[in-house]
């Protein structure tokens, strides 16, 4: 027999899938029948599957210790897995009970796709920052940056700071800049581009393609662009990017839809360039980087939350050989 105490973060959920997470392998109807039977209690007492579970509530379940699975069985798959994340250090640029904003390294995937032996960003921050006392939630990803773009992740800490930032995200109160160095010679200071885009269909281990589109199903999209500084000698513009929708490859589209396509970006970038500048600056990837947040706190109201991430030494030093100045120079 077990006695859990119910934690903040485990809080608000039905009896019966609170106890479908930690008993792991046992079947829906099992565990109704574990409810019905009062082998499962609430504060002492018989319950109804579909109660909501409190903070500070006892559910006591009448099960042999080995059969409450409320945490992942430490398997040689679960020990490699920590094994390879261990390694990873994640710069925290804010941190407090409820928001994590990370600072992601290019080439990190934010979650597991079709390399299950990469670490992951996600298992990084589950593995060094934990579940705290919740059973059942893990600090999760509010959004996601693509492998090559570097800056700003954010994540929830607790299943309220999730909730509110996927709710702050889905209403569009997300205030997210990146910068961009483009190839071309955009004429004017300020443009905007907003072109609906359709995500292909490819076969499996090439990523994800996207295109702008008219069909049906495509997403509408659009992105605010500023032009920060040019470098007229080389036919480059740093530009910063605020999307006012998220859809997937976003910024990378539509700025190749404007005819200023990403420096380095390898799946919408100008092949015979993109070698050029491997070698020099050495660039290798997009020169994209998520450098700055705004939102208000997703818990605590009323109270702004600003984030910046300053550029990383790749795109740095590809600013310095373009002899354009770092706005996130601070202190560098």
């Amino acid at each position: 027999m077990r006695k859990i105490v119910i934690a903040r973060d485990d809080a608000g959920q039905r009896l019966d899938r609170f106890l479908r997470k930690i008993l792991k392998g046992e079947t829906l109807s099992r565990i109704f029948k574990l409810i019905r039977t009062g082998d499962v209690r609430v504060n002492g007492k018989k319950s109804k599957e579909g109660v909501r579970l409190a903070a500070g509530d006892e559910v006591e379940i009448r099960l042999p210790d080995a059969a409450i699975a409320a945490r992942e069985p430490s398997t040689p798959e679960v020990r490699a897995r920590a094994s390879r994340n261990s390694g990873v250090r994640l710069e925290v640029l804010f941190r407090d009970d409820h928001v994590l904003a990370i600072d992601k390294p290019p080439y990190l995937l934010v979650q597991q796709g079709e390399s299950p032996d990469e670490p992951t960003l996600d298992a990084i921050v589950a593995e060094q920052f934990g579940r705290g006392d919740s059973l059942t939630f893990v600090p999760s990803l509010a959004h996601r940056l693509d492998r090559g773009t570097s800056g700003i992740v954010l994540l929830g800490l607790s299943a309220q700071g999730l909730r509110g930032l996927t709710e702050a995200f889905r209403r569009r109160k997300v205030d997210k800049r990146y910068l961009a160095l483009v190839a071309g010679r955009p004429e004017k200071d300020e443009f905007v581009v907003e072109l609906p885009l359709r995500r292909e269909r490819l076969e499996k281990g090439r990523g994800a393609k996207v295109n702008v589109s008219y069909a049906p199903d495509a997403l509408s999209a659009k992105t605010e662009f500023k032009v920060i500084e040019r470098d007229a000698r080389r036919g480059l513009a740093l530009i910063e990017a605020r999307p006012l929708t998220g859809r997937t490859h976003q910024i990378r589209v539509h700025l190749r839809a404007a005819q200023f396509p990403i420096v380095g970006d390898p799946t919408y970038g100008i092949p015979a360039m993109n070698r050029e500048w491997r070698t020099r600056p050495g660039i290798a990837r997009q020169f994209l980087h998520a450098w700055r947040v705004e939102l208000e706190h997703p818990v605590e109201k009323g109270r702004t939350l600003v984030v910046e991430s300053r550029l990383p030494e790749d795109l740095a030093e590809t600013l310095r050989w373009a002899g354009l100045a770092d706005p996130t120079a601070k202190g560098r």
